[in-house]
């Protein structure tokens, strides 16, 4: 295929613009779904896993640092590890967080089973609202897909940056739900520049 130089341009210019509003109409779709989420993840007594397959594997495994940095017992794990018996490692009070777009992945869904048969909570992040996964979760957080946020309709781009924007918000409200605070965060970042960063912020206003 012969793609000018200008085609391409143009071409690239416009998917990072369908991406960009992929990631702003989130902010839209918030709503007391989004609340009683933030709530379940900030008042777990236990510990919250997250998990996901391909593109949204990454972005549980980021969800699952942001959280744990926040200081909440959060671990990223893969459908197949938890089918190979990490498991059995939900427990009633626990949480557990799920990224799928469509929802009808058989690996992750029967992670999910299993989790809610051992006590745990559910919550799942899809477009598909009434897929098994949804029907399998206690809270369920539907984001819908722009095809033109996709790469060629397909390829998970604007919807897997919208799971990640979705988890930054819940991550953050959470955070300041559970009260932790900028001193406790230099006291856990002792390398890199976040022990700068965090002497020149102020504590965000309520």
């Amino acid at each position: 295929m012969i793609i000018s130089d200008d085609s391409l341009l143009t071409q690239a210019r416009a998917l990072i613009h369908a991406e960009g509003a992929a990631v702003a109409n989130v902010a839209e779709y918030l709503d007391e779904q989004f609340v009683r989420a933030v709530h379940m993840v900030a008042g777990c007594s236990g510990r919250i896993y997250v998990t996901g397959a391909g593109t949204s594997g990454a972005m549980a495994k980021r969800l699952a640092h942001l959280l744990a940095t926040c200081g909440m017992a959060a671990f990223h794990i893969t459908p197949s590890d938890a089918l190979h018996g990490e498991a059995a490692l939900a427990a009633p009070g626990d949480v557990l967080i799920v990224f799928s777009k469509a929802g009808k992945s058989a690996d992750i869904n029967q992670f999910a089973r299993i989790c809610r048969d051992r006590g745990a909570g559910i919550l799942c992040v899809t477009a598909e609202p009434e897929s098994e996964l949804a029907q399998l979760s206690h809270l369920v957080i539907e984001l819908p897909v722009d095809k033109e946020g996709e790469g060629e309709g397909l390829l998970p781009f604007g919807s897997t940056l919208a799971h990640g924007a979705f988890g930054d918000a819940l991550t953050l409200m959470a955070k300041r739900l559970r009260g932790f605070d900028l001193a406790q965060m230099q006291q856990t970042h002792p390398l890199g520049g976040a022990q700068e960063l965090a002497r020149n912020l102020k504590p965000a206003e309520e």
